[in-house]
């Protein structure tokens, strides 16, 4: 069994890191799958985009056990439900941790374009709950939510098997 992940940023990353030292298991970023059996089990983790796991595609034709999205809201979004629907994910378990990303200034291309434009849409709301105004902060200013914590539904499920 081992740890397969797609990482923009180094959230990503630093989770497939911290999952291979609690259990052990090899963790190979995806431009090294073609040295990975295809029947090797795999537990990929992989940062989110408006519901879709990137890189998850690469690992179809592999023994693919569970998965992992990271992402910047407290719970997935936009729910788990429409992530697995979208991910065509009804037969896998999915977990989810939450990430981080960097300050918008930081960003380049089609990136900062595109948070710029979710920020000022953020920003016309006419209600600012509590959601709004910290996804507001953390596309200005940054925000490293990787604990080691966010890991533990995975670890207890790769328990059981």
């Amino acid at each position: 069994m081992v740890i397969v992940y797609q990482s923009k940023t180094g959230f990503t990353k630093k989770y497939a890191d911290m999952l291979s030292e609690a259990t052990g298991m090899k963790a190979y970023p995806t431009s090294r799958l073609s040295s990975i059996d295809k029947q090797e089990e795999i537990v990929f983790l992989g940062w989110m985009k408006i519901g879709k796991i990137q890189g998850l595609k690469k690992v179809t034709g592999h023994n693919l056990i569970a998965v992992l999205g990271s992402g910047t809201g407290r719970t997935a979004e936009p729910d788990e439900e429409t992530i697995i629907s979208r991910n065509q994910l009804e037969d896998i378990p999915f977990f989810y941790a939450r990430g981080g990303c960097f300050p918008i200034k930081s960003l380049k291309g089609l990136d900062r374009l595109l948070m710029g434009l979710f920020l000022r849409a953020l920003r016309k709301r006419n209600e600012e709950d509590e959601e709004t105004v910290e996804a507001i902060e953390i596309i200005e200013n940054g925000f490293d939510g990787v604990k080691q914590e966010n890991l533990t539904g995975l670890i207890e499920w790769l328990k059981t098997r």
